[in-house]
């Protein structure tokens, strides 16, 4: 209930206006239910939970204190606006990102106005930026399974394996692990493909002389980790070890500097610079990092157009990389927490380049 009345603070919601929250991770995150449909309403006095059949059993044992689920048995636009008669309420904010229809549907409502407002959306996402102790602790959990299941992997590739076998281990042992998912689809590729910085697992094999790159994730309790790692199979070039190095040197300089109050675009310019001044500026072609926790790519991002000061209780990725078209690629990514004098890894796999 906190979380609503820190919502409530930050948007100034006055008597006669509600909140209507729809998308599913910020409905988890004011309501405490994990759900594939729902409406939460809230306005001055209190919080009510539209929740159907299928989650309302769960939601009875598990929403926070405060909020108050009831059976939504019906159309649920009628529903909503029998209830914001009932409360008498006359404006309804809601979310960015609500679908067209679904906004047209309840602008069918009588005597309620419906309001796009942005300055919530700002708020939410401000307010799910700065993670809680119980939050940390849920997305280090994550990562220790994460961590856990590059460990294993590291004894099992062999060359022959393809890439989509690698990343069906690694998911495989993420959840054998206590995983109740996957964070987002396991990247693996290797050789050339590893240029590619969200390629797909396919059918080539790895062999002698490959990097291959794994970017995994698990969650936990609802919550995301995100980790890439990438290494040697055998022997490689004198150009691949140099690529890898400079990547490194990239990722522990901005791991070093990275701390609460500095801008997105202050922490990504500290790798940035690093892999420009060695030659592969133009080769790294996206942002540093990106903050994570009910998502895993949630605001704020560490990238050149962010001039926000990062928060403090901020768990955001560090995730530098070079990708040399039809060679090969490297990315090294960590999670940090941002405090006010620096920072606190929550990844603890190796990051000095690792040969198989």
């Amino acid at each position: 209930m906190e979380r609503v009345e820190r919502l409530k603070e930050q948007i100034k919601l006055e008597k006669d206006t509600a909140v209507l929250i729809e998308n599913n991770y910020n409905r988890a995150y004011f309501g405490g239910v994990f759900s594939s449909a729902g409406s939460l309403i809230i306005n001055r006095s209190e919080t009510v939970l539209l929740i159907d059949f299928r989650y309302i059993e769960a939601a009875k044992k598990s929403s926070f204190p405060g909020i108050n689920p009831v059976l939504m048995d019906g159309n649920s636009v009628q529903m909503i606006g029998e209830h914001l008669k009932l409360k008498n309420i006359r404006k309804v904010l809601v979310e960015d990102g609500m679908s067209l229809a679904r906004f047209r549907a309840l602008k069918q409502l009588s005597d309620v106005e419906i309001i796009d407002d942005e300055k919530l959306g700002k708020a939410i996402e401000k307010l799910r930026s700065v993670k809680e102790e119980e939050e940390i602790e849920k997305i280090l959990k994550a990562q220790e399974i994460t961590d856990s299941a590059f460990s294993d992997i590291i004894s099992y590739i062999k060359p022959g394996m393809t890439e989509r076998e690698i990343a069906a281990k690694l998911e495989f042992l993420m959840k054998m692990n206590g995983a109740d998912g996957t964070a987002f689809s396991t990247i693996v590729v290797s050789g050339e493909n590893s240029s590619l910085p969200h390629g797909v697992p396919g059918d080539r094999r790895v062999r002698e002389g490959d990097f291959i790159t794994m970017d995994f994730g698990a969650i936990k309790e609802g919550y995301c980790s995100d980790m890439t790692r990438t290494v040697a199979l055998g022997e490689i070039s004198e150009k691949q070890q140099r690529v890898y190095n400079t990547v490194l040197k990239a990722h522990l300089a901005a791991r070093e500097q990275a701390k609460a109050g500095m801008t997105g675009k202050e922490l990504d310019a500290v790798a940035r610079e690093i892999i420009k001044d060695n030659g592969y500026g133009e080769f790294f072609g996206h942002g540093l990092g990106h903050s994570l926790g009910l998502e895993v790519h949630e605001y704020p991002s560490a990238n050149h157009t962010n001039e926000e000061p990062l928060g403090e209780n901020v768990v955001m990725t560090i995730e530098p990389g070079i990708y040399l078209p039809g060679e090969f690629g490297v990315r090294i990514e960590n999670m940090v927490v941002l405090c006010r004098e620096g920072n606190n890894n929550l990844s603890k796999s190796c990051v000095e380049l690792i040969t198989i």
